[in-house]
């Protein structure tokens, strides 16, 4: 297999050719990395055909400028076009790393096992050659240039190997340890079992009253897996992480935020990529694995119609990433965005108004080519929902699933962490369990995992009690607990009571119960009279309050 270094896409020798990331494109520049220019799309050339591969980071020890180097070392061929890279490609000086976790799946699809094997060798992959991992981790560049999505790059590193080589199987069980928050919060863990028998664990809920943490944790734990901060635990590997959030009192990173945080980490102070200009930003955004969805727009601004823009540019974008990645999709995620919406939509058909107020429902044509469709979109108008050409009127609460649905399904990938504030926001019970019911299918499609926090009953019965992360008030601060009964199947009033720590409050219908009995002297007359008035959870309140009980039990073993 022959590796060349390339300046144009045409006329080129049958091998893999390395091409800079802006040839091509509207950019006069390749990206600059924090000062490394290390960024390549790698293509296929075969029986004069094209295959995309993907974009790829290769770093070479000691060398800021990948490309000046192929240029240096490479033999020049005659059309001076190219250079035959491959014998410069050697793993004592030189590293690479897919920017991308399909960048493997498409290897799977487009070569053999043995040719899979053979490329990421010539092409010095760090999951390849895994052993030097700690030699290379010493290179300057490689933490800030090719590690710089933090976890997704080291999900990269460990599975992509195997999964080129169509060995990969994900781990069907795993825990989580936050032990890095501050003195007054426990260490918390997160369970994760696919394996569970009776509906699986891939949904962990953390709940609490107001001011217990939850909302804390949660953006800690996006810190974590973004590299914002270092992890002190060893976890498992995301290829993305996803928060959605639907609150406007919520304070979750937004991607620029992100970016931002990243960029002061790693960058030196005279690093002309610290600027982020439109054009950086909008870069640094396409290759970043985060992803942030809620009421704050791309300059971080809360603004209340963006869900429903964004909700229509992500249904775009779910249609066009299915064209390109056509060739190792099972299935596509259109398809599993319709059949998901469906579970608590009545429709037989997505689609958008156009700029000129018409409908414009999605057919095969609009999937073959969504460039030509997409163009008389008017996104701001989100997503229309048709049932035999009727656009179909939607609730309140179907309204946040047209918003949440379809941008989870645009930005989750392979193996995500969704982080779903309060998802149950404005919704009626019987909504609840239809947005769990999107969830988890989502989730199961994508061999992804969530963590919620939630003040929802109904969603707490769909989770197994190791799932579960109650926090509550202590003397020294916040501590966790699991539920003492099993949560998954049970019982509302049990879940409310305990989860949700209803049996410990004082309810008003009890003080309202106590004022009558402390004005009354016929208990019988009393409850005669308000018997027929109050559920059975008062009635059972007032008959214990009257005839409270006194004796000891003991129970004897025999």
């Amino acid at each position: 297999m022959e590796f060349y270094f390339s300046k144009s896409y045409s006329d080129l020798p049958e091998g893999i050719h390395l091409i800079q990331d802006h040839v091509g494109t509207n950019f006069s520049s390749p990206w600059n990395d924090y000062d490394y220019i290390v960024t390549f799309n790698a293509i296929l050339i075969k029986n004069k055909e094209t295959s995309k591969i993907g974009e790829i980071k290769i770093l070479v020890d000691n060398q800021v400028n990948t490309s000046k180097f192929f240029l240096e070392k490479g033999i020049k061929l005659d059309d001076g076009k190219s250079s035959n890279i491959t014998d410069v490609l050697d793993p004592s000086n030189t590293v690479s790393l897919a920017s991308d976790i399909s960048f493997y799946k498409i290897i799977n699809k487009l070569f053999s096992a043995e040719e899979a094997t053979e490329l990421l060798s010539g092409i010095c992959d760090a999951g390849y050659y895994y052993e030097n991992y700690e030699v290379y981790k010493k290179w300057p560049g490689f933490d800030n240039s090719l590690l710089r999505q933090g976890t997704a790059a080291e999900a990269r590193i460990k599975k992509g190997f195997q999964i080129a080589t169509g060995r990969y199987a994900p781990e069907s069980s795993f825990k989580i340890e936050i032990d890095s928050l501050p003195e007054t919060f426990e260490p918390i863990e997160f369970n994760f079992d696919n394996q569970r028998e009776l509906g699986v664990t891939n949904i962990n809920l953390l709940i609490g009253k107001n001011g217990t943490g939850k909302t804390h944790i949660l953006k800690h734990l996006t810190e974590i897996i973004t590299g914002i901060e270092p992890s002190t635990t060893s976890w498992p590997y995301f290829h993305k992480l996803v928060v959605a959030a639907y609150s406007p009192f919520e304070t979750f990173y937004t991607n620029n935020d992100v970016i931002e945080l990243l960029v002061n980490k790693y960058a030196p102070q005279k690093l002309v990529s610290r600027e982020l200009t439109k054009s950086k930003r909008r870069r640094l955004l396409k290759t970043n694995k985060y992803s942030y969805i809620g009421y704050k727009n791309d300059s971080g601004k809360f603004q209340l119609e963006w869900p429903k823009e964004y909700s229509a540019k992500s249904l775009i974008k779910i249609i066009e990433d299915d064209k390109l990645k056509s060739l190792w999709l099972e299935q596509s995620r259109f398809e599993i965005l319709k059949n998901t919406l469906k579970i608590s939509i009545n429709f037989d058909a997505l689609g958008f108004k156009s700029k000129e107020n018409k409908n414009i429902i999605i057919n095969e044509g609009f999937l073959i080519s969504p460039e030509l469709f997409s163009k008389n979109v008017d996104t701001k108008s989100g997503i229309c929902f048709f049932h035999n050409g009727v656009e179909v009127p939607l609730s309140s609460g179907q309204v946040i699933y047209s918003y949440l649905i379809p941008a989870l399904a645009a930005e989750i990938e392979e193996e995500s962490l969704v982080i779903l504030d309060e998802p149950e926001l404005y919704l009626h019970p019987n909504l609840e369990v239809g947005l769990i019911s999107m969830l988890k299918n989502l989730l199961k499609k994508t061999s992804s995992y969530a963590v919620i926090a939630t003040h929802s009953a109904v969603l707490a019965r769909e989770i197994d009690r190791d799932g579960i992360n109650i926090l509550k008030r202590s003397a020294s601060g916040t501590i966790s607990v699991k539920p003492s009964f099993e949560t998954f199947g049970g019982s509302l009033d049990s879940i409310i009571g305990e989860v949700f720590d209803d049996y410990s409050e004082s309810k008003p219908f009890q003080l309202v119960i106590d004022k009558k009995i402390e004005g009354s002297t016929d208990h019988s007359a009393l409850i005669k009279s308000i018997s027929l008035k109050i559920g059975d959870e008062a009635l059972a309140y007032i008959t214990s309050k009257l005839n409270p009980m006194t004796d000891t039990i003991v129970f004897e073993e025999k």
